[in-house]
């Protein structure tokens, strides 16, 4: 800029000097000329200056930060519900060179809704991970904020980026017990870690079942379907539950349930719960067979539909070649989140609707009174007393009298939340609590069937059912490649076995102690804690043999932005049309083009819907 203006001053020097007489005859070519290639400098040392200090791009190679973020991946359709998902697919390609590794070409995918478990996904376009905008001006002038997604240079590669969620500061001791993650003091004990903010919370849960998308075959044979109204039977530790056909009436094209008039006038609460009903593979072969087979319902694990897939038995590094040898989850995850359409045709004086979540001992109620539109929380402890019910807080909603409404009910980390047409609703401190179990959890029978939701003196209807899980941290996870925690696997494995039987589960998991359940780590007064939201899949500060820290000089910036997901493929049947290959070392050296297997396809359009900022 300085040589411009010195150039721009002489040019006007010498004009001076010229006599008025003089033919003035500037050489504006070769000053447009120089001009044009200072300016393109000037933007080139602009670009560096910005992507040095201000932000730059990034790909996510690999699904580590699934679901929040994609790595390279498949998507597919389940062939049985419907349900649309996506899978990884970053085993497949050398993580520095791109090409195609031999025998690893994923060809199976585990439906992460109804499980069914032969999902042909072979010939699925492969696709690049998401692009991402990462801001690097929040860390050069301030402190990280705990639960920020990060990038940073590996602690054991500085060569090499790598993206997490940042858990732990400076000198904290973070403790990982039973799925959550605490801050440890020793004077002021344990503090559990939640996300500063209830929409980023919900924003990075996992799939548990969506209802608009039944497993058709499966109820065609008579299999129970996983929501039904349901009557409660007194007796025994905690109540069980039988179908009814009083009450609420099940639309099972519409995939609703109605409370109709005559129900709204006899003064009974009526229920419809979820019962966690999972179809194995062999129970899925049996069906599509012909056969007719009796299930068992289950509690819900941390089973991750992002790493369920497989590949060739012919494999190489850690794929799965069979549903059996896919990472499945056997540690129960008790924090779950309620959503449905509430639709209110009429209500009573006295009207009521309530929804419910049950964890353990532990049963969370929301109670919406028809009338006023007030919500309160109740809490009953069943080991006490089943039938009474301790009130935590209330608010103000707009759920009253007759309309239709979005409501979502979590209770994840030790705090109760509730939205209405996604708005959060403040019940203030009282809704968030500490829970000061530090033995085994213990999952009762009630956890088989761990959401309900009851009508009182209303004609109603609800719809769009669906459960949404919390990331359950695990102490360790899966790298058998590496010879590691072959012991961890095998208790797991075990432990997915027993998750139809609470109390077996229960009983093995405590037999575990601290190996299955806790794991401390102590940062020092420059580092900083990282893991990733797939933590069944992630390599993070769990396995860094470096130490557990990201050293504050090894930070690049905040991830804020997905700016380019990946394009969409249309034409040709959804495909587009091939205009690169996958290519794959060949069996005279160099790499060979994979003829049946495009890497890039036209035409596209932007993914838009999952263009958005990251939490």
């Amino acid at each position: 800029m300085a040589i411009l203006l010195r150039n721009r001053a002489a040019a006007e020097s010498s004009k001076t000097s010229k006599t008025s007489g003089e033919e003035e005859t500037p050489p504006k070519r070769q000053e447009s000329l120089r001009e044009t290639v200072e300016s393109i400098v000037f933007a080139f040392v602009l670009a560096f200056l910005f992507r040095t200090f201000e932000a730059e791009a990034f790909v996510i190679p690999t699904g580590s930060m699934a679901p929040t973020l994609y790595g390279r991946h498949k998507e597919g359709t389940c062939e049985q519900c419907g349900y649309h998902f996506a899978v990884g697919a970053s085993d497949e390609v050398h993580h520095e060179m791109g090409y195609l590794l031999p025998n690893t070409r994923v060809e199976a995918a585990i439906c992460p809704n109804c499980r069914y478990s032969a999902n042909n996904i072979e010939d699925a376009l492969a696709f690049n991970g998401d692009r991402i905008l990462v801001n690097k001006y929040p860390y050069e002038f301030g402190d990280p904020d705990r639960w920020d997604v990060f990038v940073f240079k590996f602690p054991e590669e500085p060569k090499t980026n790598y993206i997490k969620r940042l858990v732990g500061l400076p000198d904290e001791t973070i403790r990982i017990r039973n799925g959550d993650v605490y801050l440890w003091d020793e004077e002021r004990g344990e503090q559990i870690l939640r996300k500063e903010h209830p929409d980023k919370q919900r924003d990075i849960q996992l799939l548990v079942y969506d209802d608009d998308h039944p497993p058709r075959p499966l109820l065609e044979s008579d299999w129970p379907e996983r929501w039904a109204a349901v009557e409660p039977e007194p007796g025994g530790e905690v109540p069980l539950w039988n179908p009814t056909d009083a009450g609420w009436s099940h639309d099972s094209q519409a995939r609703s349930f109605e409370l109709a008039a005559p129900a709204a006038d006899d003064g009974e609460t009526h229920w419809v719960r979820y019962r966690h009903l999972v179809a194995t593979p062999d129970e899925w072969d049996a069906v599509l067979a012909g056969n007719r087979v009796a299930p068992r319902p289950q509690l819900v694990s941390d089973f991750c539909g992002y790493n369920a897939y497989y590949g060739s038995s012919g494999r190489m590094r850690h794929m799965p070649s069979s549903p059996d040898e896919v990472e499945s989850g056997g540690l129960w995850v008790g924090d779950l989140t309620a959503n449905l359409e509430l639709t209110v045709d009429a209500a009573s004086p006295g009207a009521e609707f309530l929804m419910e979540l049950c964890e353990g001992v532990y049963w969370y109620r929301c109670r919406f009174n028809l009338e006023t539109g007030q919500a309160t929380l109740y809490e009953v402890n069943v080991q006490i007393d089943a039938e009474q019910e301790r009130e935590i807080a209330s608010a103000s909603t707009p759920v009253s009298g007759s309309g239709a409404w979005e409501l979502s009910f979590a209770n994840v980390d030790d705090r109760l939340c509730l939205w209405v047409d996604d708005a959060l609703i403040d019940f203030g401190e009282d809704a968030s609590f500490q829970r000061f179990d530090v033995g085994t959890p213990r999952a009762l029978d009630s956890d088989l069937s761990p959401v309900g939701i009851a009508g009182r003196k209303c004609q109603a209807r609800v719809a769009h059912l669906r459960i949404d899980r919390d990331i359950y941290y695990r102490k360790t996870f899966k790298e058998t490649q590496q010879g590691r925690n072959g012991q961890l696997d095998a208790e797991v494995q075990q432990l997915h076995k027993l998750l139809h039987d609470p109390a077996a589960w229960s009983q093995a998991y405590g037999r575990q102690g601290e190996f299955m359940s806790q794991r401390d780590y102590t940062l020092g007064p420059d580092e900083f804690l990282a893991f990733g939201d797939n933590s069944p899949r992630s390599r993070d500060s769990r396995f860094w043999s470096t130490g557990v820290g990201v050293p504050r000089k090894f930070l690049v910036g905040k991830a804020f932005w997905i700016y380019w997901p990946h394009g969409v493929p249309f034409m040709n049947d959804g495909r587009g049309y091939t205009i690169v290959n996958q290519k794959t070392p060949g069996p005279g050296g160099g790499l060979v083009k994979v003829n049946d297997y495009p890497k890039y396809t036209v035409p596209f359009y932007p993914q838009f819907w999952r263009m958005n900022r990251i939490r």
